[in-house]
């Protein structure tokens, strides 16, 4: 009966032993699950932020493309709206920049 007593102790033993490990795997389970959760937010925050300065820099380099035309179309049209003066005035430019070349 003593051997009964001591499978039954072993037996009792190995359960509890079983119990433990089970709780632990859950526990580590759970942890690892939520580092996935807080590493996948993490990178989807960085790819975010990271797409938002592209558009913004693509924005900014298309509007420093434009800004030539853009001066440009102005310049004709003030040029349209006030003819003779925008050739009285590029004559003194003319004349200016002749007499500082010498």
């Amino acid at each position: 009966m003593s051997e009964l007593t001591h499978n039954t102790t072993i037996g009792n033993g190995a359960e509890r032993a079983r119990r433990t490990a089970d709780r632990m795997a859950d526990k580590a389970s759970d942890t690892l699950a939520s580092a996935k959760s807080a590493i996948h937010d993490t990178i989807d925050s960085v790819a975010d932020r990271t797409t938002a300065a592209s558009d913004w820099a693509s924005d900014t380099v298309d509007s420093m493309k434009q800004a030539p035309s853009m001066l440009a179309d102005t310049g004709a049209g003030y040029i349209r709206a006030t003819p003779y003066l925008a050739v009285g005035i590029a004559i003194a430019v003319g004349y200016l920049l002749g007499r500082a070349g010498r």
